[in-house]
């Protein structure tokens, strides 16, 4: 097992949801204000990451882009630790392997690169980490990963693999005893029109959106969504969470940059679609841990 898997232990490492993404800074977009609710519900969550993120940029203004691009994977792991300590993530994993890059780059060849990996071994080191957090919840990648960076596609495939293994007793043996995980979530990339409505507004503050489009071609629309989570009241913590991947988020960039009213409203909804079990259609919860127990033991204190 790659020591990275084995971080700090606690008496309790249960958690309730556990977040599957390919890369440092993936936890704090799509997913972190879902994170920061569910924290401040007193429900304890989980974060796996699968690669090093290597492959990414440096503009931390401290930082030089040369000399610092061989510690890279050093840097992103320190900054996701700090920025899941601001969401208030109860358990971290490292799945170990190395960012693959875009599609139809060098990095792709990596030996070590994600992408590349021996399929029966990245879910067995994905189902050890299921077998020791025991979730209820799982939330990952897209079919396809909502792009095509390879990372975002493999994190899918794993993920799902790994949701159905962990509760085999047959499968992996040695990865711990079984455990039945109730539900599994993908992110949903929904263009819920939003930007277009707050169009006037992003002019204002001088952010120009371009022309306008049409809703973008393959989204869905939030109707699709089994899950739409307000996270306006996290908006605050969402973002710090994401400044804080320094490497990776200029300070000239629109996230750092927005009004915090503007950007609260710019990105409101968290959406989700269940996949296991499968969602009936225009099914609809109010929740991720909908219908799923609670016990005392998965619950942090509320100061």
């Amino acid at each position: 097992m790659n020591a990275s898997m084995t971080p700090n232990r606690h008496d309790n490492r249960d958690v309730t949801i556990l977040v599957i993404r390919p890369h440092p800074d993936d936890e704090s977009s799509a997913t972190g204000g879902m994170l920061a609710h569910y924290h401040a519900q007193g429900v304890r969550t989980g974060v796996v990451i699968c690669t090093g993120g290597e492959e990414g940029e440096i503009h931390d203004p401290d930082l030089d882009a040369e000399a610092d691009k061989p510690r890279l994977r050093e840097i992103r792991e320190q900054e996701l630790r700090n920025a899941c300590s601001i969401l208030g993530v109860s358990e971290l994993r490292l799945l170990g392997y190395r960012d693959s890059g875009m599609a139809e780059t060098p990095a792709n060849s990596h030996p070590e690169a994600f992408w590349r990996a021996d399929r029966t071994e990245a879910v067995g080191r994905l189902v050890r980490v299921i077998r020791e957090l025991r979730p209820h919840v799982i939330v990952t990648e897209q079919s396809g990963g909502a792009y095509s960076h390879p990372d975002h596609v493999m994190c899918h495939v794993v993920s799902v693999a790994a949701f159905h293994a962990a509760g085999d007793v047959q499968a992996y043996p040695e990865a711990g005893t079984a455990w039945n995980v109730s539900k599994l979530y993908t992110i949903a990339h929904i263009d819920d029109g939003a930007w277009e409505t707050l169009r006037p507004e992003f002019k204002a503050a001088g952010f120009d959106l371009g022309k306008r489009r049409p809703r973008r071609k393959g989204r869905p629309s939030p109707e699709a969504a089994t899950v739409a989570l307000d996270v306006r009241p996290y908006s605050d913590i969402q973002r710090r969470a994401l400044l804080a991947h320094r490497t990776q988020i200029p300070l000239s960039s629109m996230w750092a940059r927005l009004p915090d009213e503007l950007y609260r409203r710019a990105f409101a909804t968290a959406y989700f679609m269940r996949v296991h079990p499968p969602a009936a259609a225009q099914e609809r919860e109010s929740d991720l841990c909908h219908g799923v127990p609670l016990p005392p033991s998965m619950l942090q204190s509320r100061a």
